[in-house]
């Protein structure tokens, strides 16, 4: 089955960038109203996309042990604390999405890389009721390309959110 990446190649995310470094930074560090991430306080854009950041370099590091390890099991992280951690808030709009394109560009290279017999390969176990944004039963089999296209309805939620679209659903 063809992987979806939703359209995001890096000639997207270089597109994307492009609009993102046309926002101001006074606007972007400001609270969204209608709250936050997980009903839990309201992110600002800049935190939202160094959350995208996070959930980047988080699943860069799934897809690469899962074709090491033969394994779609993984451990879930705290991404309110990441963002906190990171201090997103603390730096530049245009060091953000420098960082936020750099990181993604590498991912669509990455993933246009992995053999469609291990995007496709079905497991029995998964984690993806517990990790995935998309939540998916755990008795429901998956694979590899479940995690990648994810990822990719994540990111996209999310950049919908910052440039102030309503999120598709």
């Amino acid at each position: 089955m063809p992987l979806s990446t939703l359209g995001y190649t890096t000639d997207r995310i270089a597109e994307i960038a492009d609009q993102l470094f046309d926002l101001h930074d006074t606007q972007m560090s400001k609270p969204r109203v209608e709250g936050g991430i997980g009903g839990i306080g309201g992110w600002s854009r800049k935190e939202i996309l160094g959350h995208l950041i996070d959930s980047a370099n988080v699943n860069h590091q799934r897809v690469i042990e899962s074709q090491l390890s033969g394994s779609i099991v993984f451990t879930g992280y705290a991404h309110q604390e990441w963002v906190t951690l990171n201090n997103y808030q603390a730096v530049e709009w245009e060091e953000i999405v420098t960082l936020w394109c750099a990181i993604n560009m590498q991912f669509c290279t990455m993933i246009e890389q992995i053999p469609s017999e291990t995007l496709d390969q079905v497991h029995a176990e998964h984690s993806y009721e517990t990790t995935a944004f998309r939540e998916l039963a755990s008795g429901e089999p998956s694979t590899l390309g479940y995690l990648i296209e994810d990822y990719f309805a994540h990111l996209q939620y999310h950049i919908r959110q910052i440039q102030g679209l309503k999120p598709p659903g």
